[in-house]
């Protein structure tokens, strides 16, 4: 029980920002819990998603759905562009990203970490919804697909969906997680650092303490599958020469979140082994972080 308490706690902790007062009217009852966070739908297909264009501030959480017919299902992000940014500048940072070349990804990385704070997302696939829960403030923030951005014709600003937040705050609270996957710099190199057993349902805090953008994508193994199969696999990639992977599954999990930035996922991950990893790259020099072994092994219970 002490363990739900102290996670809840760190929960509430990583999710809150400075907001404006709320209104008398927002606040719970003495002596009631307030409710849980108000939940926003977003539907995707094959031909995009559709999403509420505005939002009171507070504690959110947005179920992702989708319909679409790719391996990678649809992944779906939330954005907010730091002051003086662009979304067309954006967007275009976004697209070079995705290239197989270090000199385009890195600088394009790096500005989109100087323009904007990526505040996760949900990969979802069909039939299996997933959630993610953060805290918004009043402003302008954008949700995108970022599959949209990882063709050879990358998407443009008109890709982003405009959500403003208003002043009103509403009431609402994070679900209490059940384990927390941090992503940290370690003397080892970049690590996934989580439990290596969870729970199937439970939510999970998910953390970034490194210096750069990362995320946190689980992905079913084939059974046998050990740490040195991953890394055979990620350095194949790395050196463009891909082998069979040794996943089993479709992926779910948050795209990249900003440094500092955390939110609670739930995804309906069921019970067997799973790989937890990253497709991004370093943006010291352009090496994925999967080669630097940044990949972890748990059993989902």
């Amino acid at each position: 029980m002490w363990q739900g308490k102290i996670l809840g706690m760190i929960a509430a902790a990583a999710l809150s920002v400075s907001v404006l007062p709320a209104p008398a009217k927002a606040s719970p009852a003495p002596g009631k819990a307030s409710p849980a966070a108000p939940v926003v739908d977003i539907r995707a297909d094959d031909d995009g998603f559709t999403a509420p264009s505005s939002h009171t501030s507070g504690p959110t959480s947005f179920r992702v759905t989708t319909t679409a017919t790719g391996d990678l299902g649809s992944i779906i992000g939330l954005v907010r562009l730091r002051p003086g940014a662009t979304p067309a500048s954006f967007a275009d940072h976004l697209g070079k990203v995705f290239s197989n070349d270090p000199r385009v990804a890195v600088p394009a990385g790096r500005a989109l970490m100087a323009e904007a704070e990526l505040l996760g997302g949900a990969e979802s696939q069909p039939g299996r919804p997933t959630t993610f829960t953060t805290t918004l403030r009043q402003g302008t923030y954008y949700l995108l697909n970022y599959l949209d951005f990882e063709t050879e014709t990358p998407a443009g600003p008109e890709a982003l969906h405009t959500l403003t937040v208003k002043r009103e705050r509403h009431v609402g609270r994070a679900p209490k997680p059940g384990a927390v996957v941090g992503m940290s710099h370690t003397a080892a190199g970049p690590r996934f650092q989580l439990p290596s057993r969870i729970r199937a349902g439970a939510p999970l805090l998910v953390t970034n303490h490194m210096n750069q953008v990362n995320e946190a994508i689980f992905v079913p193994v084939r059974p046998g599958t050990t740490e040195r199969d991953l890394q055979k696999f990620f350095d194949g990639v790395q050196n463009g020469q891909w082998s069979e992977p040794p996943f089993a599954g479709a992926p779910l999990g948050t795209p990249p979140l900003s440094p500092g930035r955390a939110l609670v996922l739930q995804t309906p991950l069921t019970p067997g082994r799973y790989a937890v990893i990253t497709w991004v790259i370093d943006l010291t020099d352009g090496v994925r972080l999967g080669a630097k072994g940044m990949y972890s092994l748990i059993t989902v219970e």
